[in-house]
């Protein structure tokens, strides 16, 4: 404890010259009293204290209360001290910031008088971490997990959540002096107090850990956006953008974006590649690529000296488009418009040239244009008119000031865009800036923009961006990644194929080794397999191995709305879960109205087993299968070989059935059985 009286200078000088009369008034002297000395608080706490003060010759003032991490003031309170003699009562709060180590804090009090007279005295404080129990994530919305203790200072909730989820970290109270602590985001970093929810996100939406060290405040996930290996910088929740130098023809590899599959790729920058990459189809120069997350598309701007570039007086650098009537990745999703921060940059395809390519109906309006060039960036700077630009098609004119405004676009007389139609504009500046050329082609209809899908890294076929297909080599308890798919924590996955590890976001595949076709329903999310053999359907085997199919009615998949039936091209395969073994695993539900996964009607059942996906060889007569031991509660097998439930049998609705077919004693002494599991 150190105590101290100090005398200011300010009273000091003007003190020789005042009169004697003044120079016999006190300065006084404040006498600091703590009461009951707190020795120990928490990071968070508020420190409550009690001190008497007491001056006999002079009013008091202040009373002050400081609080020092070394020699830093952290904190600070002020009391009004009207009472010489009397016990004051205040609080000061223990800052809680990050990687600030256990140690220990001083608390300064500072009397002051009405002559500005002073007195000090310090007191350590021992300052440590509070262990809370557990933390609390709070989202935007108000819906709350409980974030469990993990390892020091490490607090972590596994649930399912969508790809961005903006939160909050609540840290309950701990101790008689603590307070509930609010963990925020702010200038990009997680901070107590901040008014801004924490930005968590994911590669992909579905099952992740969401963790928070309180010690650190180190939080994760947080999904790290790259191209080319490099780390995009963030502009806002949605949006990121990274500078690079490229040349045409060039690859750009994308890392950690969501349902990559399902942006739009600027065709006059950008085309896919099957492997998921894209090329850089412009002229090769600095660029500055700016992901927009919530629009799905990269948002290019050509770069001079780091900066956007604006059009040389030789014809090259940029050209801007601003105005009504188009907007990528959609004009109804994000019409540009006549702000400059939304300004367009043409695609540089050759010297001097630009181009911009629209499709009608999407990416413009079919029926008007009013939009125009510019030469500065983002700014209505270098306006090109009819007097240094001109157009040579018969679709598009340059309004000249009189019927239209002056270099705006417009759709000439009984011209109608048509939807769906590839429309590219270029402007040519190769006989000079103020000799400018617009032409407009029409280059036929757009073809299907397929959204890819990818296992294991290889491009999967589809063609309409709901149904994915793969046929590809498997091992058994191998994993499977579907690597632009969002929340597969939502799918249906066949049981005897695949298993869905959710806690984790891992797909395992069941059956035994071997060629299989994967197929992906993304609108009805649902994933399913069969065997296959080259690109067809593999059949049973003289060996046993291979497949067997079902047909019939009561059993279905997905759901028992699409039961099987008696036709040919609805004949289920079912997986060889181990050598000659096969399984059929199913929830009984309804006929009409199930739900996905009852695969069996509770009800009734009339199904046969075949050794090829069709008619021709089958489990009947000679070749019918045996029942199981105690499966005769359940199934009977007719003389035609086809399996039905026992008489006066109804399964449980809502039960899980496992009816497996046996063939380890040969194809011709199959026995067939059915459990509840």
């Amino acid at each position: 404890m150190k105590l101290k009286y100090i005398l200011p200078v300010a009273l000091a000088m003007p003190a020789l010259l005042w009169s004697c009369k003044d120079d016999d008034e006190p300065f006084g002297n404040p006498v600091i009293d703590y009461r009951d000395a707190t020795e120990t608080a928490h990071f968070g706490d508020s420190l409550a204290f009690t001190v008497n003060a007491a001056d006999a010759e002079v009013a008091l003032s202040t009373l002050k209360a400081q609080l020092y991490y070394g020699d830093e003031m952290v904190e600070e309170t002020v009391i009004r001290t009207k009472e010489s003699g009397k016990d004051y009562s205040g609080k000061i709060y223990l800052p809680y910031f990050a990687n600030v180590p256990d140690g220990t804090a001083t608390l300064k009090l500072v009397l002051q008088n009405i002559n500005f007279t002073i007195s000090e005295k310090e007191y350590p404080v021992k300052v440590t971490h509070p262990d809370f129990p557990y933390l609390t994530l709070r989202t935007e919305d108000g819906t709350e997990y409980r974030m469990n203790k993990t390892g020091l200072d490490t607090y972590a909730v596994s649930d399912r959540f969508p790809q961005k989820l903006k939160a909050f970290v609540i840290a309950p109270k701990v101790g008689e002096n603590g307070n509930e602590l609010v963990f925020g985001y702010e200038n990009s970093q997680v901070k107590i107090g901040a008014e801004s929810a924490i930005p968590f996100s994911s590669s992909r939406g579905g099952k992740f850990a969401i963790e928070l060290n309180t010690r650190t405040f180190a939080a994760s996930p947080f999904s790290v956006l790259k191209l080319n290996g490099q780390e995009l910088e963030s502009i806002d929740d949605n949006t990121a953008r990274v500078d690079l130098a490229l040349s045409n023809g060039q690859a750009i590899t994308p890392e950690g974006f969501s349902n990559f599959g399902d942006w739009w790729i600027d065709p006059d920058w950008f085309s896919r590649n099957d492997d998921g990459s894209l090329t850089f189809k412009a002229m090769g120069g600095n660029y500055r690529l700016i992901a927009d997350q919530k629009l799905q598309y990269f948002r290019v701007e050509t770069l001079l000296n780091g900066t956007p570039a604006s059009l040389q007086a030789d014809g090259t650098g940029a050209l801007w488009v601003i105005g009504a009537d188009f907007g990528k990745p959609g004009v109804g999703a994000n019409e540009t418009g006549w702000t400059t921060e939304k300004a367009v940059c043409m695609a540089p395809v050759a010297d001097k040239i630009y181009q911009m390519t629209l499709v009608g109906g999407k990416t413009v309006k079919t029926g008007s244009t009013n939009f125009k060039f510019y030469g500065d960036a983002m700014s209505w700077g270098n306006e090109f008119k009819h007097d240094r630009l001109t157009s040579n098609s018969d679709l598009i004119g340059v309004g000249d000031g009189d019927s239209h405004d002056d270099g705006n676009l417009y759709l000439l007389d009984g011209v109608t865009l048509k939807d769906n139609v590839i429309y590219v504009f270029r402007v040519d500046f190769t006989a000079g800036v103020d000799k400018g050329v617009l032409t407009v082609t029409e280059e036929g209809e757009q073809p299907f923009e397929e959204k890819p899908i990818y296992l294991n890294g290889v491009k999967m076929t589809t063609g309409d961006n709901a149904i994915y297909t793969i046929v590809t080599d498997l091992a058994q308890g191998s994993a499977i990644d579907f690597n632009s798919v969002d929340g597969l924590a939502d799918f249906y996955f066949d049981p005897d194929f695949l298993s869905y590890d959710a806690d984790n976001d891992v797909i395992t595949f069941l059956p035994m080794d071997g060629t299989y076709q994967i197929v992906l329903d993304k609108l009805g999310a649902t994933v399913t397999a069969q065997r296959f053999d080259g690109n067809s359907p593999a059949a049973l085997g003289a060996d046993g191995h291979g497949a067997i199919y079902m047909m019939g009615w009561g059993a279905g998949s997905p759901s028992l709305d699409s039961q099987f039936g008696w036709e040919t091209n609805q004949a289920y395969g079912l997986a060889e879960i181990s050598p000659k073994v096969y399984r059929f695993t199913a929830v009984a539900g309804p006929e009409k109205g199930s739900e996905i996964g009852q695969r069996i009607r509770a009800d009734y059942i009339s199904v046969k087993f075949f050794w090829q996906k069709g008619w021709g060889g089958e489990f009947s007569g000679d070749n019918a299968l045996t029942l199981a031991p105690g499966s005769d509660k359940l199934l009977k097998v007719n003389a035609d070989g086809n399996i039905e439930l026992a008489a006066g049998v109804t399964l449980e609705a809502g039960a899980t059935y496992e009816m497996t077919v046996d063939l380890t004693a040969g194809n011709s002494a199959g026995v067939i059985s059915m459990v509840k599991k």
